[in-house]
């Protein structure tokens, strides 16, 4: 685990109310890591020695994302499958879903990823793809 439960409400969350409850914490961490471990090409699992603060960051962000995500996907499902609502009639009973920007689509959601590891890791030789 590269963050733990405390670590998400006391460092990262501060004073904030926590995104993801306690019970599902370890599933939307272990999803944030597999994306992390993907783009780290498995580094940190072999050398647990790098896990520091920007990391455990970097997890605790990411699965927040994924899980609001998930969340909303629900959400959308149950609606019948609409995104976020863009604009709403209520004369005519119409409504407008854009989902071109939103995070919570799967090119969006991919695009956040990826913003959110460059965000925390960028500067850590995480991400470096070539031989030491």
């Amino acid at each position: 685990m590269y963050a733990d439960y405390e670590y998400y409400i006391i460092e990262y969350r501060m004073t904030a109310p926590p995104v993801i409850p306690g019970e599902l914490w370890s599933y939307w961490e272990k999803q944030a890591r597999a994306e992390i471990d993907k783009r780290t090409f498995g580094r940190l699992q072999t050398n647990p020695a790098l896990i520091s603060d920007k990391v455990k960051d970097c997890a605790c962000e990411l699965a927040e994302l994924l899980y609001e995500a998930d969340k909303l996907s629900r959400q959308a499902l149950e609606r019948g499958g609409a995104g976020p609502l863009a604009s709403y009639s209520n004369d005519g009973e119409s409504g407008t879903y854009d989902l071109t920007q939103s995070p919570y689509t799967e090119l969006g959601k991919a695009v956040k990823v990826r913003e959110i590891i460059y965000k925390h890791l960028a500067y850590t030789g995480l991400l470096y793809a070539g031989v030491r």
